[in-house]
């Protein structure tokens, strides 16, 4: 039993390592569209039952997707003295995350890049050279998003009254507040996607992906931390992962064919089971779709 399970492990382990294979998959793929400023827009507005929140969205007749991934020598080309720099490094957190804060106003516009925080420590009365206080670059506007998000997250989920609900019912709304919180972004996310697919970012994309499966499992009751919760988790690891690349191609209002994706996989899985050699298998196969679903986006608009 004690040499199946390491076994198990070591699959599970490796459907992991997958994600971020995923993810790096999804930088390839997205290599080609237009200037962010320069794409049209349509707001979408969800069903205030499911988040209350307004989405902007390209219009799905002129997205394209190109350079997403930012150079990284073009995205500290304007670092200021070193006198500057050390000045800035010793600046408060706190300004750190206002100025990070700030910078999520100019994300439509400039991405997820460098001139992106320079704008927001701009709109602070900051110097432009102020995104020398962020020395591993945009990542760290990506890594904040998802800090506050899931912050967000977890509160709101404490107020969520479940009882009476299913798991089923219980995993599907705590993922579909999660997604939901991405959907402001989604013109532009396939460019985060990208950075957090990098090997030295890699680590950090996947311990936020392994909270949020946690986060998930937890508020739909199981505390658990043996290895049928931990298979549990790799499963959704899938589950969400393979949502999250079909959202990017999603124009449905409210990213309710994302939300049906969801609950169709949720649905899935819990009919096959949940030991760890199934959790693997969904994980890869629930990859597999979501890439094939970019790529025939790709192939859809390439000119």
């Amino acid at each position: 039993r004690q040499t199946k399970a390491m076994a198990l492990r070591s699959r599970a382990n490796h459907a992991l390592k997958n994600l971020s294979v995923s993810l790096t998959a999804s930088r390839t793929l997205m290599r080609t569209h237009v200037p962010f400023a320069a794409s049209p827009v349509r707001s979408i507005t969800t069903n205030p039952a499911q988040s209350g929140m307004t989405f902007i969205r390209h219009a799905a007749t002129t997205t394209k997707f190109h350079g997403f991934l930012p150079n990284a020598a073009s995205s500290h080309r304007h670092l200021s003295t070193e006198a500057d720099s050390a000045a800035l490094e010793e600046s408060p957190p706190e300004l750190r995350v206002q100025v990070l804060d700030a910078a999520l106003n100019h994300v439509h516009q400039w991405g997820w890049t460098a001139q992106a925080i320079a704008a927001g420590a701009k709109d602070l009365g900051l110097s432009a050279y102020s995104h020398g206080l962020f020395p591993r670059g945009p990542i760290e506007l990506v890594e904040h998003f998802q800090q506050t998000c899931e912050k967000e997250w977890v509160q709101e989920l404490a107020k969520i009254d479940t009882s009476g609900q299913t798991t089923h019912e219980k995993l599907s709304a705590a993922l579909r507040l999660r997604l939901s919180k991405q959907g402001a972004f989604m013109s532009t996310w396939p460019q985060a996607l990208a950075l957090q697919a990098l090997p030295h970012h890699a680590p950090g994309a996947m311990a936020t992906l392994a909270k949020i499966c946690d986060v998930a499992w937890t508020h739909a009751g199981d505390r658990k931390r043996d290895l049928v919760a931990y298979s549990k988790r790799v499963a959704l690891g899938g589950i969400y992962t393979g949502s999250e690349l079909y959202m990017l191609t999603d124009y449905s209002e409210g990213f309710t064919d994302t939300f049906d994706f969801l609950d169709r996989q949720l649905k899935e899985a819990q009919r096959l089971g949940t030991t760890a050699e199934m959790a693997v298998q969904q994980a890869e196969q629930l990859m597999a779709a979501g890439l094939s679903a970019m790529q025939g986006h790709k192939d859809a608009n390439r000119p």
